[in-house]
């Protein structure tokens, strides 16, 4: 098909495609405020060396790997259970909310802790954090003060929870984007399932490329009257 005809299809069959974006944009809104929102607090954390050393650095690069595990484990969420007091969760359901992440390059872990309570994914994460830097502390007493690492929260601890889930912006530019090309793709099925018939003598003669001698005028069916109960008829 030439430039022209694709701008002729979406003329034609342009209210198509708006419909079905229209109608994947408000599948997909719906389908949002179905979900349970989930919130996600997370508190940023940073590891240091007491003294610049290349060795030394290392050591708390590699730490930080272990670090990570050591968050995200079934023995830390116990310990967060108990030490925030809750009774109605066990720890195996709490370790499915805490993830925790490290950044080798500037000595940083980030803990984040996702859950449908906002406050309650901001304690947890607070207290995740705090029971990190008590470990890390309870390390560093018995280690060399020269080979000591320290652990400090950045931004004043586990920031407010901010909803992750749904994303319904996300989830709308992908519906319209889907519905565009969805929409496209039904009009031109529809363009290429057309019968289309020749209605002027030109467009015969663009399709055979022959000139046209002569056409027959559509000639308009006589109505016939109908005759009610009563009526006469003509003689």
């Amino acid at each position: 098909m030439e430039l022209w005809e694709y701008a002729e299809v979406l003329l034609r069959w342009g209210w198509v495609i708006i419909l079905v974006t229209a109608l994947c944009t408000a599948a997909a809104l719906g389908l949002a405020k179905l979900q349970t929102p989930r919130y996600t607090s997370l508190v940023e954390l940073t590891v240091r060396p007491a003294r610049l050393d290349l060795g030394l650095s290392q050591t708390v690069v590699n730490l930080l790997r272990n670090y990570v595990s050591s968050i995200q484990s079934e023995g830390m969420a116990s310990r967060v259970i108990e030490r925030l007091g809750l009774t109605d969760m066990d720890a195996p359901a709490l370790q499915r909310k805490i993830k925790a992440e490290a950044n080798e390059a500037e000595f940083r872990l980030t803990i984040e802790v996702t859950d449908e309570d906002p406050l309650f994914a901001q304690r947890a994460a607070q207290a995740t954090a705090q029971l990190f830097v008590e470990d890390v502390q309870a390390f560093a007493l018995r280690q060399d003060p020269l080979n000591r690492f320290t652990a400090t929260m950045l931004n004043g601890g586990a920031q407010a929870a901010g909803q992750t889930w749904p994303r319904k912006k996300l989830m709308a530019f992908l519906a319209v984007g889907g519905g565009l090309m969805l929409g496209l793709l039904v009009a031109l099925a529809l363009e290429w399932s057309r019968v289309e018939l020749a209605q002027t003598p030109q467009e015969v003669e663009g399709w055979l490329g022959l000139p046209v001698l002569g056409s027959i005028p559509a000639l308009k069916q006589a109505r016939r009257p109908k005759w009610g109960r009563g009526s006469r008829k003509p003689t």
